[in-house]
């Protein structure tokens, strides 16, 4: 082969297998995902996610999450394994975002050992999952063998906010208040209305009413409005006089003046229970 021969063949092989490398690129993977090539896209961050740099990695799962398919999805799962904290930042984000329902009992898993901006990012996922990654946060809250892990879970809760406190309430069922101490304190720790709002219609509940009675009552002035606002549902109809009840015994035990209005005005209700509930609560309100 001439000199000349060689030479076009080591360019024609340079051009082939730069060209491939070019592919590898994240930019490039980028492009192909702008394109609606997202097959392609995926292809490139696979092998992008086995990178020695981990900002490239990071730049990989962003695109994954991006992207949002199933594939997409189970690549993020697996970048929960990475051993940089913004890798599996940028997984948590990704599976939150598309609410990747299989993401969800691997990002729990995570949590104990999680750093600080993971822990966070968790907690923001799995408030974006909704119903299905609070419920399973709660499980594994309550599960005997976690308890070396309640005090994380009370963390990422207590991020998460009030939306936690319906999946929480429904734990209260069959147990007594000393067993739901716990639960209790969390919940008034949210210092959040909207748990108040969301705990009130499970006075409609006989199973738990008594205890939540007692969890709002410990809720302090951020559940006066909603309790107000609650029983005006319950104070005309005969049919509610038990749950009414249960309304007027919380604004007794908050002792704000805001509801003493509301309870005068019940002072003559035709019921003799609501009276003398009535009568109670405002002695507590009072103070006389």
């Amino acid at each position: 082969m001439n000199p000349r021969s060689i030479w076009s063949l080591m360019l024609a092989l340079l051009l082939i297998f730069g060209v491939g490398a070019c592919t590898k690129n994240i930019d490039d993977a980028e492009a192909l995902y702008r394109s609606g090539d997202k097959d392609a896209a995926l292809d490139v961050v696979e092998e992008l996610m086995e990178s020695e740099d981990p900002g490239v990695r990071r730049r990989a799962i962003k695109l994954a999450g991006d992207i949002g398919n199933d594939r997409a999805g189970r690549l993020m799962v697996r970048a929960l394994q990475d051993p940089s904290p913004d890798v599996q930042k940028e997984a948590v984000r990704g599976l939150g975002k598309n609410a990747y329902e299989p993401g969800i009992e691997p990002i729990i898993d995570l949590l104990p050992k999680a750093d600080p901006d993971v822990l966070r990012a968790a907690a923001s996922a799995l408030g974006q999952y909704g119903k299905p990654g609070l419920d399973a946060l709660v499980e594994r809250y309550v599960t005997p063998s976690e308890s070396g892990n309640r005090g994380l879970y009370r963390q990422v809760f207590l991020q998460i906010g009030a939306p936690a406190a319906e999946a929480l309430i429904v734990t209260l069922k069959g147990k007594s208040f000393f067993e739901n101490r716990d639960t209790f304190a969390l919940l008034e720790e949210m210092q959040n209305p909207r748990v108040a709002t969301l705990m009130l219609p499970y006075l409609e509940n006989e199973e738990v009413a008594e205890q939540v009675v007692e969890a709002i009552g410990r809720l302090g002035s951020k559940a006066v409005a909603p309790t107000l606002e609650s029983i005006k549902g319950y104070s005309t109809s005969p049919d509610d006089v038990r749950v009414l009840e249960l309304h007027i015994r919380i604004l007794g035990k908050l002792k704000d003046n805001r509801a003493i209005p509301t309870l005068e005005s019940l002072a003559t209700h035709p019921d003799e229970l609501i009276r003398d509930a009535t009568d109670f609560a405002l002695t507590q309100v009072r103070g006389f």
